[in-house]
């Protein structure tokens, strides 16, 4: 039987002049949310990021940078906008932002750190989309891949600063602006706004990113002979640039008093300790530089050139503005390059067309991220930004000095604090010790609160502030047998007239003194 008469067989006659009716169409079985997110070009990467950086997240020893942090979140409101007009007005929005978070689910490190942990899994899913939006899903995610095995993707994502809110907003600027120039609407450039904000609010030096996004459009432009684009993003710019006047005006003026310690590093040293890793630095360069080349040819070489001026034009400009007097060249203030560069990678892995390949590309770059994913997640890791290179200062355990403090506390006990305010020794000590220990600092006049200040004053005549405690704690922050050279002159011998040394206990990077009132 042929064709035409199964078809006519199915096809009964019509005997009342009507058209015969259509065939049913098949049910569609709905597809199951979890296997729609499965096949999105974000998932995977996003979760693989959300792991790794959630890996042993509460287990590193707070450190300096993250104990100012938690210094200001847990101030009032009123105390944070009053120190903002004095210091760090650049960390202003994250510190109110803490403030609120740390109200609402307390100080702990785990707790403290959950923002940049959040904040670093949405790049991730950001640097997905671009990289599949400039080339293809396979390319979306790589990058997203190789933006997570980057050690200080999650080391700083894992810290209580505001360096991942830098590279989330840079991420999303530039996804952002693709979406705006595929479909114009003034939504999708006022999303950008908001996300050029976002990054003047947390980092300045992360707004040269506007070069790149500038080119962009551009070339956009002359592509596709749309000339809307020069005024939108000129518009959304300027906008999102305007909402984060306030804190860059007042950030700038505060600078050379933040900043002016960076040291002159050569350009190589700074962007391996961008990377947390010298082998993965160079590893992800060669891959970004294949990335561009593969796409030199065809219709997608405007999309290599675009992301690539993204990546690169801030380098330059930022050298430039670091010839002066201070340095703007460091390592965490060009995390939010990191993006652009895993898209660039990851369309490198993607150049060697075969799955298997890409697969055993992406493995390699795992390989070479291990030492530094393992030293970076060490019980003393946050203090060693300098990674790979040596570290800038030995480790401090104020939770071992707290944990010291704890076992001989009585009722009565006072403090002493050594050291420069910049060791935060006295926050550190008291945010690991229990909230019902908390001895009196002998010598402070004013707290850092009431200064709308960083740091605190001491008494300016020690003898006249010192009160009768029988005992006191003595914290420097070195290791040392005779802890009263770590304080003043006057101090020092003020205490060594009405106390003996009854105890001495040396810990990481500290000595805990038990100082015992004579007679």
């Amino acid at each position: 039987m042929s064709n035409r008469a199964v078809a006519t067989d199915a096809q009964p006659a019509q005997t009342d002049g009507k058209s015969p009716p259509l065939p049913a169409e098949p049910d569609r079985q709905p597809v199951p949310l979890a296997r729609r997110l499965a096949l999105t070009v974000w998932f995977w990467p996003s979760a693989f990021a959300a792991l790794v950086v959630g890996w042993r997240i509460g287990s590193p020893e707070m450190w300096h940078d993250e104990l100012v942090t938690v210094d200001v979140a847990t101030r009032s409101t009123g105390q944070i906008r009053a120190m903002l007009a004095n210091v760090d007005a650049v960390h202003g929005a994250y510190y109110l932002f803490m403030h609120a978070w740390t109200t609402l689910f307390g100080t702990s490190p785990v707790a403290v750190r959950l923002p940049s942990a959040l904040a670093m899994t949405l790049a991730t899913a950001c640097v997905a989309l671009v990289g599949r939006r400039l080339f293809d899903h396979a390319t979306g995610v790589a990058a997203g891949f190789v933006f997570a095995l980057v050690p200080t993707v999650t080391r700083f994502g894992q810290e209580t600063r505001s360096y991942a809110f830098v590279v989330l907003a840079s991420a999303a600027a530039t996804l952002f602006l693709l979406r705006a120039l595929e479909r114009p609407r003034w939504q999708r450039w006022v999303a950008y706004a908001l996300a050029v904000a976002g990054i003047g609010l947390v980092n300045v030096v992360a707004l040269t990113l506007l070069l790149g996004h500038g080119t962009v459009v551009l070339i956009h432009t002359w592509r596709q002979r749309h000339r809307w684009p020069l005024v939108w993003f000129p518009l959304a710019a300027v906008a999102g640039v305007a909402i984060a006047a306030p804190a860059i005006l007042r950030g700038m003026t505060q600078a050379g008093r933040q900043i002016s310690w960076i040291p002159d590093l050569s350009p190589w040293t700074v962007w391996e300790q961008a990377y947390g890793s010298t082998l993965l630095a160079a590893a992800v360069t060669a891959l970004a530089t294949v990335g561009l080349l593969t796409h030199l040819r065809g219709d997608g070489v405007h999309r290599a050139v675009s992301v690539t001026l993204v990546a690169v034009l801030p380098v330059p400009v930022i050298l430039l503005a670091s010839t002066g007097e201070i340095n703007y060249f460091f390592s965490k203030y060009l995390l939010f390059l990191l993006p652009a560069w895993a898209v660039l990678a990851g369309a490198g892995i993607t150049a060697l067309r075969w799955t298997p390949l890409m697969a055993a590309g992406l493995v390699v770059v795992a390989a070479l991220s291990m030492p530094g994913q393992l030293a970076l997640r060490g019980e003393y890791s946050h203090g060693w930004y300098t990674y790979p290179r040596t570290r800038a200062f030995d480790p401090l355990s104020y939770s071992q000095a707290a944990r010291v403090i704890e076992a001989g506390y009585e009722p009565g006990d006072g403090l002493v604090v050594g050291g420069v305010w910049w060791w935060m020794t006295e926050p550190g000590v008291r945010y690991y010790l229990p909230e019902d220990i908390s001895p009196p600092n002998v010598f402070r006049h004013r707290t850092a609160a009431q200064r709308n200040e960083l740091y605190g004053t001491d008494c300016g005549e020690p003898a006249k502030c010192l009160p009768d405690e029988p005992r006191l704690w003595l914290v420097t922050p070195t290791v040392t047998d005779a802890p009263l050279s770590g304080l003043s002159k006057d101090r020092a011998e003020l205490l060594g007239k009405r106390y003996q040394l009854a105890r001495l206990t040396h810990v990481t990077g500290m000595t805990v003194g038990l100082l015992q009132r004579r007679g």
